[in-house]
């Protein structure tokens, strides 16, 4: 820290004279006189300020009444306070209005500064910026709509910029008063000396801008005083640095001290659902923070103590999307038990009213009374956006992260549960990982669950054990009717077998996967199923990838674990192979899978395998012409692409083929084509 002010006073050094460190010493002197220095408002003066200023100081305007832009602005903070506070605003703002005109009526600079100095000397420093820069907004606020907005000639640009720095600074100073107490522990000389000569900058444009109004383009400032407005310019930007930076440096410990508060509240055992509740919305004053969407009643959060609590976080309220919105929808309208259930919504970026609109309309045309966190209370506090992305791995994609009656975390994300597994009511949501994933094992009855279009397929495993089911992928059309014809004939050739087909195209429903879907029914080719329902079957695997690596990360790695290596090859080959992938079952156990080439070339092959070997039995024909293709192959280039979405992803994986350790890229898809 001392380093830090030793930087701030050698910089603000450059720029002083002796009449400006008087000026400087005057003003501490003034201030220091008051033992309780006056605090206004400055919230609603800073808003005018930006109004006004920010306005008039764009070269392009935004349309509307620009010549009106100061009484507009007053209006709005006529809105913004009280009767009383507006008067002593107003009343404040016209005698310090009046000082500083006093430049430009025949007052030396000199005269002007000491005259705003005592003027300003009984209040707070963050009051004395904000009122002089308010003073100035609305004595001058108007001038460039005068000079002409477009008008873009040197000297009016260095005055706009140093405008623009005076705005900069003053909501600096705002932005570092803000700090909670205990926090602001800045040398009050470095806000001292950026209030100074924000002040002094006020007073040195008046000139400037009676000289532009009195001679229009025939004024030029002399060159000392263009060098005068560009040297304020430029210490002011070394001011709003400074203050700047040590803002963000307290507000980053802040961050960083909550989010460990955080770490610590879920830690603990007991857990206390309560201050579990309140550090995540960060209730701080506001004593009913939640809002009852169908009744729109202000509530606390003691109403969700003894309830399980289901939090929907979604980057904004309306990108948790219908399907999510349906599938909890579904399982609220079925649970019995409902009063035992509480959901709660909350939109990790500041939601705009027509959205929250939207969205409480949709609640509500669902019957549904859920909680959203109240207007004035929904920005979340960036320590525990940082926890939920770093510890319930959120990713921009919503997820129902549920607290149990006592607060304890049962899943950071019952969505890939429900997916996977489905369920009838709300209780699916209090089942752990481990809970549902205990007497799993892979299978197409795993793959197929929950997806209501693969009831036939399930009941071909259930009639005839003896079927074999290909599921097979790619975006190839040449292939696909290759395969699916050879396959074919095959079949017809060979006596005792019966094959079954069916196309899941790829993870990324392209144009191309879609032509390929009508292709295959109108040529008949295989079984299929609609766009929609193959996008379910890929959004479903990625799910079972999360989930299970909850359930294994603790314990083994993915290598060891055999639905997760089952589930990563099937990833890969859908990331590697755009000519096609293959896996064949023969009942509900799966027998072999390999990439489409290889499948293709064996079923080409497939009579003189047959005859040259001494097996007899088609699948081990089969088995034992991929195992030999697969183990001589040592080109091979395998991708396997995870979406961030899915959750938590591995520092590290292994090929599928070789079992190196595969290089790890980022890749950032926009065109699903």
């Amino acid at each position: 820290m001392e380093q830090f002010l030793k930087v701030t006073r050698e910089e603000y050094h450059i720029f002083t004279d002796k009449d400006d460190d008087d000026k400087m010493k005057q003003i501490e002197i003034t201030h220091a006189d008051h033992l309780t220095p006056v605090v206004v408002d400055v919230k609603p003066l800073m808003e005018l300020i930006k109004d006004i200023l920010k306005l008039s100081t764009t070269t392009i305007a935004n349309g509307g009444p620009r010549e009106r832009v100061v009484g507009l602005a007053m209006e709005s903070l006529k809105r913004k306070t009280s009767p009383s506070n507006f008067e002593a605003l107003a009343k404040d703002i016209h005698k310090i209005s009046c000082k500083i005109s006093c430049k430009c009526t025949g007052g030396e600079e000199d005269n002007t500064m000491s005259a705003l100095i005592e003027t300003l000397s009984s209040y707070s420093w963050d009051s004395k910026v904000v009122l002089a820069m308010a003073a100035f907004a609305v004595s001058y606020g108007g001038f460039f709509f005068l000079v002409g907005a477009k008008n873009k000639s040197k000297p009016l640009e260095t005055l706009r910029s140093l405008i623009e720095a005076m705005v900069s600074v003053t909501e600096c100073v705002v932005n570092l008063k803000n700090l909670p107490s205990g926090h602001n522990s800045l040398d009050q000389s470095v806000v001292q000396t950026a209030v100074y000569w924000t002040i002094r900058s006020v007073v040195a444009c008046v000139p400037h801008f009676f000289g532009f109004l009195s001679l229009g383009h025939e004024y030029t400032p002399s060159r000392i005083e263009d060098e005068e407005l560009s040297k304020l310019c430029r210490i002011l930007i070394v001011s709003h640095d400074q203050i700047d930076r040590y803002r963000l440096y307290i507000e980053e410990n802040k961050i960083f001290e909550y989010y460990h508060e955080l770490l610590q509240l879920f830690s603990m055992i007991p857990t206390d659902k309560l201050k579990i509740l309140n550090a995540l919305i960060d209730t701080k004053d506001c004593l009913k923070p939640l809002v009852q969407v169908s009744s729109q009643q202000h509530v606390g959060v003691e109403v969700l103590e003894k309830k399980n609590v289901l939090l929907l976080i979604s980057p904004s309220l309306l990108d948790a999307n219908k399907e999510e919105i349906g599938i909890l929808v579904d399982l609220y309208k079925n649970t019995k038990q409902v009063c035992q259930y509480e959901l709660l919504c909350l939109s990790l970026e500041e939601t705009t009213e027509s959205k929250r609109e939207e969205f409480e309309k949709l609640l509500n045309m669902k019957k549904m009374p859920w909680y959203l966190l109240h207007r004035d209370h929904q920005v979340i506090n960036r320590a525990v956006i940082k926890y939920i992305k770093e510890v319930w791995h959120f990713n921009n994609k919503p997820i129902l992260v549920v607290l149990d009656t006592q607060g304890r975390v049962i899943t950071q994300n019952a969505f890939p549960n429900i997916r996977i597994w489905g369920g009838i009511d709300l209780s699916i949501t209090l089942k752990t990982e481990a809970q549902l994933w205990s007497e799993a094992t892979w299978g197409l009855e795993l793959l197929f669950q929950t997806i209501e279009q693969a009831k036939n397929i399930l009941q071909w495993m259930k009639k005839d054990n003896e079927r074999y089911i290909f599921l097979y992928g790619g975006e190839d059309i040449n292939w696909i009717t290759n395969f699916t014809t050879t396959v074919r004939e095959v079949e017809k050739r060979t006596t005792n077998i019966q094959i079954e087909m069916l196309y899941l195209g790829t993870r990324n429903l392209t144009k191309r996967v879609k032509e390929n879907i009508n292709v295959i029914r109108s040529g008949y080719l295989s079984n299929w199923w609609a766009a929609e329902v193959v996008s379910k079957f890929w959004v479903r695997l990625e799910s079972m990838w999360h989930s299970r690596m909850q359930v294994i990360a603790k314990s083994y790695s993915i290598e060891e674990d055999h639905i997760m290596k089952e589930i990563k090859t099937m990833l890969t080959y859908d990331g590697s192979e755009k000519a096609g992938w293959v896996m064949i079952s023969k009942g509900s156990t799966i027998m072999v899978k390999a990439k489409g080439d290889i499948i293709l070339n064996c079923f080409k092959e497939y009579d003189c395998l047959k005859e040259s070997s001494e097996l007899k039995d088609f699948m081990e024909v089969v088995i034992d012409y991929v195992q030999n293709q697969e183990r001589n192959t040592k080109l091979h280039c395998n991708r396997l692409i995870l979406p961030v979405t899915v959750g938590k992803t591995p520092e590290e994986m292994s090929c599928e083929v070789c079992n190196s350790t595969m290089e790890k890229f980022v890749l950032y898809c926009c065109c699903k084509e």
